[in-house]
């Protein structure tokens, strides 16, 4: 096992980066959803989230309004 100062902030930012990346994952595909729903088309939301827009489409809310409820 790696020690000393480079090898420990390596570890602690890895580690906050793999907790973070599930929140950011939500944050942008809610986001993409939103843009979608609120007027912007498709193609170009997914050229913004470099993803094809077939898989855009097929995300489980994209096209329709979010329930506020």
């Amino acid at each position: 096992m790696q020690t000393g100062q480079t090898s420990d902030v390596a570890r602690r930012l890895l580690r906050g980066l793999g907790h973070s990346a599930g929140p950011i994952e939500n944050a942008w595909k809610r986001t993409a959803v939103m843009a979608v729903n609120g007027g912007v088309p498709l193609e170009e939301v997914a050229r913004w989230v470099d993803m094809p827009v077939k898989a855009l489409r097929e995300m489980p809310t994209a096209g329709r309004q979010e329930d506020d409820s």
